[in-house]
């Protein structure tokens, strides 16, 4: 399995290759203090590797770190090689979604656009089966493995000590598409209404007369952390992309901004899931 590095790794790796740079060194001078290979300290620095607390402490003493950011970034490392709980579930993930789960596992807030379905995040169980069921083949055990998955997720929202702050605005198409027949659909449309009613969960429907909309091109995601720069997410046919520069999680956040103020309010889009859910039969 492929090394998939926590927000804690990426901090790590972010934070010792500053230090390096904060104390006037180059990589060979460190590689060679510390009798290692070159390409070790590189894979270190861009998160390609995991790191022991060890190592961390090598590094630091090199850099001539004491103190508290000493024990900060020791403990660091610690929790990093620390296995998320979607490591078992790596055989039925999308090319590059482990990322993103990564990402998601640590992140503060949420703000997520869908066009055509519910957000996965906010799936129901039977929603997530026939999502999983209807994209692309795949043998029934890996599609109740998927929903396990998906369903898992809202663990950061429901019952997490740390809970993820969501903001949804969900094309007004999402609701009228019937996903596995209206039963499925009216159940789906309630869960949304319950989660709704979470003080870390906020929902707006982006209506058909809003038109065009600063995020016609598509759905993404927008990540925030403590400590760890913004990461805009977009998945496409083949896998996923991730952009973490500030230029482009800013415009992310402009975009989001947009279809916040051209979408419904979360009172009337509450009200309006409500309407779509009473229509089915």
């Amino acid at each position: 399995m492929p090394y998939t590095p926590t927000v804690r790794a990426r901090r790590v790796a972010r934070e010792l290759r500053n230090l390096r740079l904060g104390a006037g060194l180059t990589g060979d001078q460190v590689v060679t203090e510390l009798g290692w290979d070159t390409a070790k300290l590189s894979r270190m620095e861009t998160g390609k590797m995991r790191i022991t607390s060890g190592e961390v402490m090598e590094l630091l003493e090199v850099y001539g770190i004491t103190g508290e950011k000493r024990t900060e970034l020791v403990q660091l490392a610690r929790e990093a090689r620390q296995k998320g709980w979607w490591h078992s579930y790596y055989d039925v993930l999308k090319k590059g979604f482990n990322d993103y789960l990564a990402f998601e596992a640590e992140a503060l807030t949420c703000r997520t656009y869908e066009t055509v379905l519910i957000p996965g995040i906010l799936q129901t169980a039977d929603y997530a089966h026939a999502v999983l069921k209807g994209t692309q083949p795949r043998k029934p055990a890996e599609i109740e493995r998927g929903v396990e998955l998906r369903v898992a997720r809202q663990g950061r929202i429901t019952t997490s000590d740390q809970p993820l702050h969501v903001w949804a605005v969900i094309d007004e198409a999402a609701l009228h598409r019937l996903v596995a027949g209206a039963d499925v659909m009216k159940a789906q449309l309630g869960h949304l209404a319950e989660l709704s009613k979470l003080g870390n969960v906020s929902l707006q429907v982006l209506p058909y007369r809003a038109g065009v909309h600063a995020a016609i091109d598509g759905p993404f995601v927008l990540l925030t952390f403590d400590g760890y720069p913004d990461v805009l997410y977009m998945e496409h046919l083949m896998g996923c992309v991730y952009m973490e520069k500030p230029a482009e999680t800013r415009q992310g956040k402009l975009v989001f901004d947009h279809l916040v103020a051209s979408a419904l309010n979360t009172s009337d889009s509450a009200r309006l899931i409500g309407q779509v859910a009473s229509g089915l039969f």
